[in-house]
């Protein structure tokens, strides 16, 4: 998987990302649990096996002393306190796979989930990853393909005696690495009847080539939209996560602070 030399750059300076200790468990298995509620379409019954069979102390346990798993934790500081709002457990192999990413709902859009994947990229920077991802999550593959991962094929897990559907993703081109425009960028476009400046050093990454800021007026205060670098279009829709869409050829943004939860 392609990963930008400075991808530790990106992890926010309030985000301590580190090993997994033996003290983590009760927490880690408190994040699972809400990730799982807030993020999945799973029974109570199934969000219980799954916390029974993989994140019970003794199931923890046994993580922290494989050889063949690497878990790291995610701590924000707040108020000069540290505490673990997220982690990731990573198995190794032929591949460096993502088996859970779970982030506490509480601080979901702060980049904990970004500086987990950004350090799990930056460690194994020279194998290939991959990660399988529950069908039931809701959105969670958005935010493996913005950082380059791709669909490439489905499989069935058990679980304490139970099938869950995954969806497999394995590395791509990282959007770290923005692909470059595949059309002049101007200085400023004409929307609505009116002449809007383009901010050409202002760009956001996307899936065909970034996006670049477009302003209401030349002295560049409020910004107006975004201009799309693949087709040339501003009929760029946002949302409240960030995420962006051209209406015109489907280059799209997909916020990298979205943290959902993965299997």
């Amino acid at each position: 998987m392609e990963t930008s030399k400075d991808s530790s750059s990106r992890v926010p300076s309030h985000v301590n990302v580190r090993p997994m200790e033996s003290d983590d468990r009760e927490r880690i298995g408190e994040i699972t649990r809400d990730s799982l509620q807030s993020s999945y379409s799973l029974s109570p019954a199934q969000i219980e096996t799954i916390l029974e069979e993989e994140f019970d102390d003794a199931a923890l346990t046994d993580l922290l002393d494989d050889p063949d798993t690497v878990v790291l934790v995610a701590e924000v500081t707040v108020d000069e306190v540290e505490t673990v709002h997220g982690f990731v457990t990573v198995e190794l192999g032929t591949k460096a796979t993502i088996r859970w990413l779970h982030v506490d709902p509480a601080v979901r859009g702060e980049g904990v989930g970004t500086a987990l994947l950004d350090r799990v990229r930056e460690r194994f920077d020279d194998e290939p990853i991959a990660a399988s991802i529950l069908d039931d999550a809701v959105e969670g593959g958005e935010f493996l393909e913005g950082f380059g991962l791709k669909q490439s094929g489905h499989d069935r897990i058990r679980v304490g005696g139970e099938e869950f559907a995954v969806t497999v993703f394995t590395g791509g081109q990282s959007t770290a690495n923005p692909a470059e425009p595949t059309v002049t960028v101007p200085a400023s476009v004409t929307v609505d009847g009116v002449d809007r400046s383009v901010d050409r050093d202002d760009s956001v990454p996307g899936s065909e080539a970034p996006f670049f800021t477009v302003y209401c007026a030349d002295d560049e205060a409020d910004a107006y939209g975004y201009f799309c670098s693949q087709c040339g279009s501003t009929n760029v829709s946002t949302d409240g996560l960030d995420r962006l869409e051209c209406g015109e050829c489907g280059n799209t943004h997909l916020a990298d602070e979205w943290d959902d939860a993965y299997l």
